[in-house]
């Protein structure tokens, strides 16, 4: 069983587009999971737009929304598929909020916000909120859920197709009384991909903001057995000349690194 990730959008917070972070790209969050029976859009920040062009017929799929801050959703109104008859879109999230995830797609297409209304859309949508923890069973593909530490929480993903293994986590800061059950979750997997937001160096003066350094992840990784790290939720301040320098400082702790980049494919 082949598992095809795809990076669309590899930025935290905002979109920065520029010549500055032309080779990782300026999108926010957005990837794509693939097997031969299944496809899953993880997150819909800015790099979604660029997914939907790929969408060429009516199809059934499911989308899920690791929370639901304005970098993980800011790209949804402007995503082909909800436009087209024939689509069938199976929306999850895990988000910890009094709305419901209906509420906040919804909310953010209304007026003054934005002129088309999510009711009026061609596209059949089905929302559905499931506790961190639940797993979810698709065609080909089973997910794994995990709680993580962020405001407002997130939901950290393992998805697992024959014997593969791939752990999505972000948002998230990981403190020491998290690591026992974030390691357990991630044990084993092929490739470990991770909020990395701040460096090492910027991390201490950031303490409480939900978000984690290359150094939390390759103690993830080592502890773990994870085979690759992909480092992932760039910080906005971080060009393209930075996340080379944090590459770089990365593979001397663990060389199989990588950093995400827009296009970035992972063949497991």
């Amino acid at each position: 069983m082949t598992m095809l990730v795809r990076y669309w959008g590899v930025r935290g917070s905002i979109p920065v587009p520029g010549a500055g972070t032309a080779r990782y790209g300026g999108n926010t969050s957005c990837l794509e999971v693939r097997t031969p029976a299944c496809r899953v859009v993880v997150d819909g920040g800015t790099g979604l737009r660029a997914l939907g062009a790929t969408f060429t017929q009516p199809e059934e799929f499911v989308m899920l929304f690791t929370h639901l801050h304005w970098d993980h959703i800011q790209g949804f109104p402007f995503f082909a598929p909800i436009y087209r008859k024939g689509f069938a879109i199976h929306i999850y999230s895990g988000h910890k909020a009094d709305v419901s995830l209906e509420a906040v797609l919804r909310g953010q297409m209304q007026e003054p916000n934005f002129p088309v209304d999510l009711g009026h859309l061609p596209a059949h949508f089905t929302f559905n909120e499931i506790p961190k923890g639940s797993p979810l069973q698709l065609d080909g593909l089973a997910v794994q859920t995990i709680k993580l530490n962020h405001p407002n929480e997130a939901m950290g993903l393992k998805f697992e197709a024959g014997a593969k293994r791939f752990v999505h986590l972000t948002d998230h800061e990981h403190l020491p009384d998290w690591n026992d059950r974030i390691v357990a979750f991630c044990k084993g997997a092929d490739v470990l991909s991770m909020d990395t937001f701040f460096t090492p160096e910027a991390y201490p003066k950031h303490v409480g903001w939900g978000h984690s350094s290359w150094e939390h992840a390759a103690s993830i990784c080592a502890e773990a057995g994870v085979r690759q790290l992909v480092l992932f939720h760039h910080a906005p301040e971080h060009d393209d000349a930075m996340m080379d320098r944090i590459l770089l400082e990365a593979r001397q702790k663990l060389p199989n690194t990588i950093a995400a980049y827009e296009g970035l494919e992972l063949s497991l």
